[in-house]
């Protein structure tokens, strides 16, 4: 008996000692599971808790959020996730939350601001209190003055470098000495003779869109030109603007982009800088080798074999062209010509004394990236914006056409004059600004400072701890009560105030509030410092800001020399039905990297917004 009892028990040894080892480590990784949980919750809670603190040391207003704002999970899963939050939470508490998701600046204007911190004793400035760094969120025009002077306290974010420093390190991704050095050469290139570049480019290619839309099949017979596809054309025009002046790329205005690819490359230089541009909010991220690779059951897997394709070859064309231009300034008399910015930084380069103050092969490629990618979609963008907004308020364009019909020469089939004509564009100017003060690219700018610094602000001067962030808020700068209403009302049209026109005034599109009275030393209106931060500000304001003025004047210049611009009406729509559906398209903007209306782009035979050209008579000849 014993003995049977021995054999049984010996026979299940094996199997309840490996149960027991099993439940062993079950209990074993339950522990490290429960041991981190209560590391994190630990972690995060103690940062909460400084934040706090450090929030109430400021004196400034706060809100506390137990979660981490900033976090790559919760920046990703929370935009997309938006309408689904806003229609399931309640209204008090998605108020809250929707300030811990991307964009919440251009969606909420200044309701936060004065729901939140003007209660506390500061309607400019709050402090979010959450469990990753504490952020300051800004309209004080002083704080954002005080801050974006201070180049060495308040640097760049390493978030830019990443998105924008795929090709090279450039002026805006980099800081201290390294910023200085590229910004002294990059601003010693920007000159009158590549502005007459980017104005004659303009005009060249917007002359070839219309060409393009009259001669189509669809038009003949009919004085007014319909379309679904301007915007699309209207980047297209940006990014060949941008491809002559930067790089020396010369591409005439044609159907489609049909010029044959450089031997062993797959794409033309236009076809790659596109798809390089369009991807620089988010996919471009990804390491080259995985977008050439991507699995076939993963969505988008053209597109991003195309990615692939495209930021494999850019910097080959890139180099291709810088051969070019090396050979064209070895030859005294073409270099005399070249009018690019791409001959400019090689020479200013060149002329440096010493690797310390020239521009390495790194540098070089990342200034030229940057010039094209900054200016492709923000120029594209501002332009859409004022079309839109020109055919929703249409009484504008015959403010626009006196200027524009005053402007070009008497004979319209002579090309424009940069020097003469745009000094005196001011009212296109107006239209510009305006469209930048209501629809900025850029929704915010952010700094951080790896020490406590002292801060301006309008109520006196803060001590910010380190390792914060500094979020200016372009948005509700753009529309402070105390700065923008009723500018300029005398220089308003008499028919300028109607029914549809009726709210805030800052909150309005008028651009005549930028033009000054006659007799004024400026003919143009100068917001108080800090109130207006389209391009930004101080030492590390846009080097290309002069370059997006002069393009857009020339594109609307000829854009408006012979047409008017409507919005076409869909099936039984009421012109009251269409501004209001401009009017959701302009509500309905997505803020990624720059602010843009969803939909307009990349369209084929249905969707999009219809527009249509309607062939005008200059008032001289009216």
């Amino acid at each position: 008996m014993n003995y049977f009892l021995t054999i049984s028990i010996l026979a299940r040894w094996p199997e309840s000692c490996t149960r027991t080892i099993s439940n062993d480590k079950m209990e074993f990784s339950l522990a490290i599971v429960i041991a981190l949980l209560l590391f994190f919750i630990t972690y995060y809670s103690w940062r909460l808790v400084c934040n706090v603190n450090a929030a109430k040391s400021t004196g400034l207003p706060f809100l506390i959020y137990p979660i981490d704002p900033s976090n790559i999970i919760w920046l990703l899963a929370a935009v997309p996730l938006r309408p689904w939050l806003k229609s399931v939470l309640p209204t008090r508490i998605w108020n809250r939350l929707t300030l811990t998701i991307y964009g919440w600046d251009f969606y909420e204007k200044r309701r936060p601001f004065d729901e939140y911190a003007a209660p506390q004793g500061n309607p400019k400035s709050f402090l979010m209190a959450s469990c990753g760094p504490l952020e300051l969120w800004t309209a004080d025009p002083i704080v954002a003055t005080d801050v974006l002077r201070r180049t060495d306290d308040f640097k760049m974010p390493p978030l830019v470098g990443v998105l924008l420093g795929q090709f090279g390190h450039n002026v805006l991704t980099t800081n201290g000495q390294r910023w200085a050095k590229q910004r002294k050469v990059v601003a010693s290139v920007i000159n009158e003779r590549i502005s007459k570049t980017i104005f004659d480019a303009a005009i060249c290619q917007t002359t070839g869109m219309l060409d393009e839309l009259s001669s189509s099949k669809t038009q003949k017979g009919n004085s007014a030109i319909e379309t679904r596809k301007m915007f699309d054309m209207i980047k297209r025009i940006t990014i060949h603007v941008l491809s002559e002046a930067g790089m020396g790329a010369k591409t005439p205005w044609k159907g489609e982009d049909d010029k044959k690819s450089i031997a062993g490359l797959k794409l033309t230089y236009i076809e790659a800088c596109k798809i390089v541009m369009e991807s620089v909010t988010g996919p471009i991220v990804i390491p080259t080798c995985i977008l050439l690779n991507w699995p076939f059951w993963l969505p988008g897997r053209e597109f991003m074999k195309q990615l692939g394709i495209a930021k494999r070859e850019f910097p080959m064309h890139t180099e291709i062209l810088l051969g070019q231009e090396r050979q064209r300034i070895s030859e005294k008399s073409a270099a005399l010509e070249s009018s690019n910015i791409m001959s400019h930084l090689l020479q200013a380069s060149n002329e440096q004394s010493g690797e310390s103050t020239s521009l390495s092969k790194d540098e070089l490629n990342g200034n030229l990236f940057l010039f094209t990618a900054a200016g492709f979609e923000t120029t594209a963008n501002t332009l859409s914006y004022a079309i839109v907004l020109l055919a929703r308020y249409p009484k504008w364009q015959e403010w626009l056409f006196e200027e524009v019909d005053a402007l070009f020469p008497v004979d319209i089939s002579e090309n424009p004059e940069y020097s003469a004509i745009f000094p005196q564009a001011s009212r296109l100017m107006s239209v510009m600004l305006e469209t930048l003060r209501l629809y900025t690219p850029v929704v915010h700018v952010l700094r951080t400072n790896e020490k406590a610094q002292e801060i301006k602000t309008s109520k006196g001067t803060i001590v910010l701890p380190p390792n914060s962030s500094v979020i200016i808020n372009h948005i509700a700068l753009h529309l402070d009560p105390e700065v923008w209403p009723n500018i300029n009302r005398d220089s308003d049209p008499s028919w300028v105030t109607s029914d549809d026109e009726k709210g805030l005034d800052e909150s309005i599109f008028r651009p005549s509030r930028w033009i000054n009275p006659i007799g004024s030393p400026r003919r143009i209106y100068q917001p108080p410092k800090g109130s207006f931060l389209p391009w930004g500000q101080g030492p590390r304001v846009c080097p290309g800001q002069k370059m997006g003025q002069v393009e857009f004047v020339a594109v609307m210049l000829k854009l408006l020399q012979e047409h008017r611009i409507d919005a076409l009406p869909l099936m039984e729509e009421s012109p009251r039905d269409v501004e209001q559906r401009l009017d959701g398209l302009l509500r309905n903007s997505v803020p990624k990297m720059t602010l843009i209306m969803d939909g307009i782009y990349n369209v084929g035979e249905t969707g999009g917004v219809r527009m249509r050209l309607t062939k005008r008579k200059p008032f001289r000849l009216e």
